[in-house]
């Protein structure tokens, strides 16, 4: 028997593994993840959110029969899609091909992501796009956020109010909407320790905040210190889970935390100090052309169960 040349070997190898990438970056999968924390209402007991991020107009199937499938197939109490619904070709009919399929028996909620719009707050303008066609569909823009009710009990959902100010700047955000947020937050404080979910496209890092932040919040909004903290659950996209991810490793690269990132802030569920932290590695991807794929880093969907312990 003659041995293989040691280049067919190789091309053999590689064949076998593009097969492979491409194969896994049109499946989708679901990242099932449980948060136990006592604080949460007895009443949201095994409830579930179902996270929806980073779609970078990417379809799976015709008009995303794939990704509605596997959405039909899961048992949930709410949905919050996380921001990056476009690639750069600036094209809404993917969105709108899940859109149209999308269950709506349970109450939807949205925020956008650094690829959609300047900032989070212009999900609220009636003009912008990602309003119109979302509403559409019934589901509503969360800011700056929402209380959940099950009888005598409730828990919060805010938005990351700071989100997008490294990239527009302070003074661009509408005096509005900070009033409307103000107002919000007056509700909010009023209640007796809530449960809090917080919910923002790109992470909020539960292990630092950044200096250009923690100004902002201090000399503009008059926040005290512990203000950025207010949470129990954080529910996040933007990172990709890295994208490229090798085993034992872990991720390679990650948008704003650069190589070798590890994965708090970046992938998965972590805990400091009594807040908890997940990052959905979402569906899309970035990228110039000869990178824009997935690697050992299956696109998917997050479906988070609360429990009391």
């Amino acid at each position: 028997m003659k041995k293989l040349k040691p280049f067919w070997v190789i091309m053999t190898a590689l064949t076998l593994l593009i097969i492979g990438i491409i194969w896994d970056n049109n499946r989708v999968v679901v990242d099932k993840v449980t948060i136990v924390n006592h604080r949460l209402p007895a009443a949201f007991d095994h409830f579930n959110i179902l996270q929806i991020s980073d779609l970078k107009g990417k379809e799976f199937g015709k008009d995303q029969q794939k990704l509605i499938h596997l959405i039909k197939k899961q048992q949930y109490d709410l949905v919050v899609f996380t921001g990056d619904y476009i690639s750069e070709e600036e094209n809404l009919q993917p969105l709108e091909h899940l859109l149209q399929g999308m269950p709506q028996k349970k109450e939807m909620y949205y925020i956008l992501g650094d690829k959609d719009a300047d900032n989070s707050t212009a999900a609220l303008t009636k003009s912008n796009p990602f309003y119109k066609l979302f509403m559409k569909y019934g589901v509503k823009p969360l800011y700056p956020g929402q209380e959940l009710k099950k009888g005598d009990e409730s828990i919060w959902l805010k938005t990351n109010p700071y989100a997008g100010i490294n990239e527009v700047g302070a003074d661009k955000i509408p005096y509005h909407l900070i009033e409307a947020r103000k107002e919000f937050e007056l509700r909010y404080l009023q209640q007796n320790e809530p449960f809090t979910i917080e919910i923002s496209h790109r992470p909020t890092e539960i292990d630092k905040e950044s200096t250009t932040l923690h100004d902002y919040r201090i000399t503009s909004l008059k926040d005290t210190d512990k203000e950025w903290r207010h949470w129990d659950l954080s529910i996040n996209g933007h990172t990709h889970g890295g994208q490229f991810k090798l085993p034992i490793i872990g991720p390679l690269y990650a948008p704003n935390y650069g190589l070798f990132p590890g994965k708090v802030n970046v992938t998965g569920v972590h805990t400091v100090k009594n807040h908890t932290q997940y990052v959905n590695g979402g569906l899309g991807v970035t990228g110039p052309w000869f990178a824009s794929f997935r690697l050992f880093n299956t696109p998917s969907i997050g479906l988070i169960t609360l429990k009391t312990k």
